[in-house]
């Protein structure tokens, strides 16, 4: 195997099955509708799952026991009911890999699913709460997002397909590189040749004044020398990572809450999606409530594509092998020499 080979194995396979979660409702249509428009541009098929409530359909009172057959009942009603709603929604047969439909928690269902029939991307809705509830108690797609191996594609609202203007925040950090090339990847493959403006963020408290120092800068105290040295570092980061770009890509940094600053951005530039890792600077934290990647995620105006790194990490094995197989393969480059 040639270290070419190795690259290729490491990228981001093109996706052959979205799995997408409906809840039958209305508002699900547009989360069945833009996951099928996504799958379509990839290229790939698409599994329909429901998760159906886990209280029993038809329970007698006497004896507590369910009714025999009433669950398969129910669940077949509920079956003919995702069919009917991928053929309200123009999906056709030869683009579905299957339906689904099963009892449990709805997160776990959802994940679990896509691990066992290997889906490449996960779709779900933003909330089946109250935005308020969602916030207090975390969604369904919240949980999602925690246990999932594979990006996930948070719909809010419609979601043009493929999107016109992409927000991507990046930390700076290995974990935030991965995300972002695993995300322009993904972008790319559902553009079709579509010209995306795509910017690249970075906030300014993503990392403290005295972590920009530099050989050629050994004392960077003032506000305007971390915004150029942030600025640097931001131009270069997009250069190295940027390879997989569908579009020419924007750098901006902006001082400030990195919470606020993305959020205030998305609004700024009425973004149809933004993307960006669940992890970060600080590894497993990112996780936790109240993180950068779970406020985005539930405040977000526009959809979130969420990418956690083991999504990344054949690609990161693949340059790790070849960095140690050949000798010199990263070559500064040019328009960085001239920084």
């Amino acid at each position: 195997m040639t270290a070419q080979d190795v690259i290729q194995l490491g990228r981001t396979s093109r996706p052959r099955t979205v799995l997408i979660a409906s809840s039958l409702e209305k508002d699900s249509n547009s989360v069945v509708g833009t996951g099928a428009a996504v799958a379509r541009a990839a290229g790939a098929k698409v599994y329909l799952v429901h998760v159906a409530p886990p209280e029993p359909f038809a329970v007698g009172l006497e004896t507590g026991w369910l009714a025999p057959g009433a669950f398969k009942e129910e669940a077949e009603r509920r079956r003919r009911l995702l069919w009917d709603q991928a053929k309200r929604l123009r999906i056709d047969p030869d683009e579905l890999a299957g339906v689904g439909v099963t009892s449990g928690p709805p997160h776990w269902v959802i994940v679990e699913t896509a691990r066992r029939i290997g889906a490449e991307l996960i779709v779900v809705g933003a909330s089946e709460f109250g935005r308020s509830l969602a916030k207090l108690l975390g969604s369904t797609a919240d949980r999602v997002v925690r246990k999932a191996s594979c990006p996930v594609l948070v719909v809010r609202g419609e979601l043009p397909v493929p999107p016109r203007r992409v927000l991507m925040p990046v930390d700076l950090s290995e974990l935030s590189a991965d995300s972002f090339r695993c995300g322009l990847d993904l972008l790319g493959q559902i553009s079709n040749g579509a010209q995306a403006e795509i910017e690249a963020f970075y906030a300014l408290d993503f990392l403290p004044p005295l972590e920009f120092c530099h050989p050629d800068m050994p004392w960077v105290t003032t506000s305007q020398q971390v915004e150029r040295r942030a600025a640097w570092e931001l131009e270069r980061f997009v250069i190295e990572n940027g390879e997989d770009a569908p579009a020419a890509m924007h750098a901006k940094v902006q001082p400030g809450d990195a919470r606020n600053e993305i959020l205030s951005e998305l609004e700024r530039k009425s973004a149809d999606l933004v993307i960006l890792g669940t992890h970060g600077r600080n590894g497993f934290d990112r996780l936790l409530l109240g993180s950068i990647a779970s406020s985005v995620l539930r405040q977000a105006p526009c959809s979130v594509l969420m990418i956690p790194p083991a999504a990344t990490l054949g690609r990161a094995i693949a340059e790790a092998v070849v960095a140690q197989a050949v000798p010199n393969w990263h070559v500064e480059h040019p328009a960085l020499a001239r920084s």
